[in-house]
């Protein structure tokens, strides 16, 4: 009777090892859609700046040659009326036509401080833009890499996560029948999803809790399969578990 127990509880502690280990491998792979988006938005990043960059340094260039062709209005009409101010034929006529030309060339100047501003504007723009095709082209390269391992960790995940889920319904298929539906019953009621649990020094690891002196001795017998009075846990002393 003794051995029969004992084998069981190899047996669940097997299956309950195989079991963690598949519930891991699938919290790294429901990682993996995370981990990539994230090394995509990042890519995406960098490459939407050197975007951005490239279509703010082409409307300025375009206001810059607006500006250009602005001044050039204003400088042909300022030729049309100093050619008109020699034609004119009084006084009045004459002030009026400095009056002009006066205000085109203020015209002009302005035009000419918001072409300077601009290529000011245009030279910040890029060293900008220069600076995010740098970061691009430094960073592309390690995301894709890094996304790339990410990919081969997730397969490597998968191929071992079919072995061991096939290892599990392996030991799963020699636990007796009732025995495994206890472990399945007791585990289902578990945040940590562990329904066996070692007893070193009459303490329950699963809980942290005492047992009483003379149920620690009976389960040094192994007669029996027993539970943990606190958490309902099957338990076995910890002396069994040497071997896994």
């Amino acid at each position: 009777m003794a051995d029969d127990v004992r084998d069981q509880i190899h047996k669940l502690i097997r299956l309950q090892n195989l079991e963690t280990e598949i519930r891991n491998i699938r919290l790294v792979l429901d990682q993996v859609e995370e981990r990539t988006r994230r090394l995509d938005a990042q890519l995406k990043e960098f490459a939407d700046a050197v975007e951005s960059g490239k279509g703010l340094l082409q409307e300025l260039n375009k206001g810059y040659r607006a500006l250009e062709s602005e001044l050039q209005n204003s400088q042909g009409r300022i030729d049309k009326s100093q050619e008109k101010l020699r034609a004119v034929k009084t006084n009045k006529e004459y002030q009026a036509g400095l009056k002009e030309i006066e205000d085109l060339r203020a015209i002009g100047s302005k035009i000419e401080d918001e072409m300077i501003a601009g290529l000011d504007r245009i030279e910040q723009a890029g060293a900008t833009l220069k600076a995010h095709q740098a970061r691009l082209d430094a960073r592309a390269g390690e995301i894709r890499r890094d996304k790339e391992c990410v990919l081969k960790e997730a397969e490597a995940a998968r191929v071992r996560l079919e072995r061991v889920e096939a290892e599990a319904r392996q030991v799963a298929a020699t636990v007796a029948a009732g025995v495994l539906v206890l472990y399945r019953r007791v585990k289902a009621a578990k945040t940590d999803e562990l329904g066996v649990a070692a007893v070193h020094a009459a303490t329950c690891r699963g809980c942290n809790v005492s047992l009483p002196p003379q149920m620690y001795n009976d389960l040094q017998r192994n007669d029996r399969l027993k539970h943990c009075p606190n958490c309902d846990r099957i338990i076995y002393w910890e002396e069994e578990d040497r071997s896994e």
